[in-house]
C-alpha cells in the first residue's frame, strides 16, 4: 500500500514538475522579453529539480508495486 502512495505522489510530482517548467520556459518567450531568462530561471531550477525527483520517486514506486504484484 506504501509503494502505491508513493507511486502516485511520484506521477502528481512530475506533472507539476513539468508545469512549473514549462510556465516557467514559456514565459520569456511569451512576455516578449518582459520576463528575462534570468528571471524565468527561479522557475526553471526548483521545476527541474521536483520533475527529476519525481520521476526517480514514481519509478522506484513502479518498481515495488509490480514486484509485490508478482509475490501475490
Amino acid at each position: 500500500m506504501l509503494w502505491k502512495i508513493v507511486l502516485v505522489l511520484g506521477i502528481l510530482g512530475v506533472l507539476l514538475g513539468l508545469a512549473v517548467t514549462g510556465v516557467s520556459i514559456a514565459l520569456p518567450l511569451v512576455t516578449d522579453g518582459r520576463t528575462s531568462w534570468e528571471e524565468a530561471m527561479l522557475g526553471i531550477i526548483p521545476g527541474a529539480l521536483v520533475l527529476f525527483i519525481s520521476f526517480v520517486m514514481s519509478v522506484v514506486g513502479l518498481i515495488f508495486v509490480l514486484m509485490n504484484r508478482k509475490k501475490g
